[in-house]
């Protein structure tokens, strides 16, 4: 049997839970052909059904979300970060950066991880165990602590 599907359809990353939806839809009876993951498509009807955020990271890995304005300096701040931690501890690091198009004035997302094993996860991170958010505005236009791993506490 062969089906197949679109993925990173508008810009949108791949996820681990987009897989596992694939997957999923191959187990099934009937599994769905021409399907779209990662967007919903009501036009068509050709989504596959979102399985949520599954936790795949390795024991001892922190992760953290950094929201920011583009040249506000969170970005470097974080690139900073991670070169401090992967020299001079015995941590594994690593970052990616998602910037908007706008770049200066737009939306920064930091993505970092920190761990006793070496970290290969190519994709952003859904959960993450620290979440900051260096514009108030955000609070109110973003979803900033949506894919956090606890109750959200503010400081």
């Amino acid at each position: 049997m062969i089906v197949g599907g679109r993925i990173g359809i508008g810009g949108k990353d791949i996820r681990p839970t987009h897989i596992f939806d694939v997957f999923e839809n191959m187990k099934s009876e009937t599994p769905k052909d021409h399907f779209t993951v990662g967007i919903i498509d009501d036009m068509n009807g050709t989504a596959l059904p979102d399985a949520g955020d599954i936790e795949i990271d390795h024991p001892g890995t922190t992760s953290c979300k950094f929201w920011g304005l583009g040249s506000d300096g969170t970005v470097g701040a974080n690139k900073s970060a991670v070169k401090i931690i992967g020299d001079n501890t015995d941590k594994y690091a690593q970052a990616y950066f998602a910037y908007d198009s706008k770049k200066s004035g737009g939306v920064t997302v930091s993505h970092l991880r920190f761990g006793d094993t070496p970290i290969r996860s190519t994709y952003l991170i859904d959960q993450a165990d620290f979440i900051s958010c260096s514009q108030q505005s955000y609070v109110d236009r973003y979803d900033i602590l949506a894919g956090s791993k606890r109750e959200p506490y503010f400081f």
